[in-house]
């Protein structure tokens, strides 16, 4: 029997998402606009949240979907950034990650973390641990759960 009144709504059916699959997805998504800018304007980064990101599934939660929109925000930053026909940027700043770093540094990093965090929470896996200890590195400059390893971890939690 369902309650009665208009409060009532059926839970929605738990989305199995593959953060490492995200991660990876926003690895390609930072690439592609400090690399090639131009072939991003504001449409495709928002089709890029709105399909790309999640397969057209809505975000499992508020805070993912808010790390989320904070990942498109620094790809549209890097992008103008990249666009740029400024002289103070190097012309050859090597690598994507190396890019990414000289228009934005650690703050494009954070919400990556923040999704990496809230994978190992809710789908605690070894590789996800180590997506944690990677980028917990680069956006606070110093290591986490160094010489801890997953087996440990988990059996701590």
């Amino acid at each position: 029997m369902q309650p009665s009144g208009s409060s009532w709504l059926p839970r929605p059916e738990p989305i199995d998402l593959d953060y490492l699959s995200l991660l990876a997805r926003i690895d390609e998504l930072y690439e592609g606009v400090v690399m090639e800018p131009g072939q991003w304007d504001d449409a495709s980064l928002s089709d890029w949240l709105d399909g790309a990101a999640l397969g057209g599934d809505e975000p499992a939660s508020k805070d993912l979907a808010r790390e989320l929109r904070r990942c498109v925000r620094s790809a549209q930053r890097m992008r103008d950034f990249w666009s740029q026909g400024d002289q103070s940027r190097p012309v050859d700043a090597g690598d994507w990650r190396t890019r990414v770093d000289v228009a934005m540094g650690a703050r494009a990093w954070r919400p990556t973390l923040a999704i990496a965090q809230l994978g190992l929470q809710e789908t605690p896996s070894e590789e996800l641990f180590e997506e944690v200890r990677d980028r917990f590195r680069v956006v606070n400059s110093e290591y986490w759960m160094e010489g801890v390893e997953y087996s440990d971890w988990v059996g701590s939690v």
